[in-house]
């Protein structure tokens, strides 16, 4: 009997030790299913906000395309409302200079007119000498006064003329606020101008430059050449050393503030000279 207990002992011992391993293999398996369950939940969430966070940037990609489209158009439409004023601009400036030829024909023809009209100097001159009296002199605040008003009178047709928001109405803005502060100043009397220097002798004059074709530079015209030569700009040198005070007193002559400056034509006498080399 004792190895039949013995036996039944291992037996009973071998069906414990199963019991005890399977359960223990049981509990394992179940940890590492718990394990992968929880790794696998949070692979998906995070797969979800990377699905997320793909959707979110992709609507700001497209919505980003859409402003750019958008830009681009705007682009392009302030482009060419730029090129419609540039083409206004010109148009504007060419009926400028025709205007400003057509009044200096008139104002030649004026003058040949009152040159060759008779006029009261002829009776003056056969009139006794002593019942002749030298004209008085003009007031200077009077001289002073007729100036700016009527500049002012030419800058309101002028404005009239250009488009809002244009840069040459802007000047003339400016220039009639000037024009206006003048006229609201008090006069001021004139001192009488100096008595004229002597004349050099014929040795010590100069011989002048030649005088350029300045109607090389871009703007310049046979009429503002005129202007030019009468303030005494005849060579690209001369347009090459303007100074900002020379320019203002150009654009004033001319009647087109900033047009020196808007036309580069201190540049281009400049690039002339380089090319032309030294004399």
């Amino acid at each position: 009997m004792d190895p039949i207990w013995f036996l039944l002992g291992i037996v009973v011992g071998a069906a414990l030790a199963w019991v005890v391993l399977q359960r223990l293999s049981d509990r394992r398996v179940a940890e590492a299913e718990e394990r992968v369950a929880a790794e696998l939940a949070h692979a998906r969430a995070q797969a979800a906000d990377a699905d997320r966070a793909h959707a979110e940037t992709k609507e700001r990609l497209i919505a980003l395309q859409a402003r750019l489209q958008e830009t681009e158009a705007l682009l392009e439409r302030q482009k060419a409302e730029l090129v419609a004023a540039q083409h206004r601009l010109a148009a504007l400036e060419t009926r400028l200079e025709e205007a400003l030829a057509a009044r200096a024909r008139l104002e030649a023809e004026l003058a040949e007119a009152r040159s060759s009209a008779p006029g009261p100097s002829a009776a003056v001159r056969t009139a006794p000498a002593a019942s002749v009296s030298p004209p008085a002199p003009a007031a200077p605040e009077t001289v002073r006064a007729s100036g700016p008003a009527e500049e002012l009178r030419r800058l309101e047709a002028r404005l009239a003329m250009l488009p809002a928001g244009s840069s040459a109405r802007a000047l003339l803005v400016k220039r009639r606020a000037e024009l206006v502060a003048r006229l609201e100043q008090p006069p001021v009397p004139v001192a009488p101008p100096p008595p004229p220097a002597p004349p050099l002798p014929p040795a010590a004059a100069r011989p002048s430059p030649p005088r350029d074709d300045l109607k090389l530079i871009k703007g310049i015209g046979p009429v503002l050449e005129k202007k030019l030569h009468a303030m005494g700009i005849e060579t690209f040198a001369d347009l090459a050393a303007l100074s900002p005070e020379r320019v203002k007193e150009i654009d004033e002559a001319i009647e087109f503030p900033g047009r020196v400056e808007r036309e580069r034509w201190i540049e281009q006498a400049k690039e002339l000279l380089a090319r032309r080399g030294p004399a």
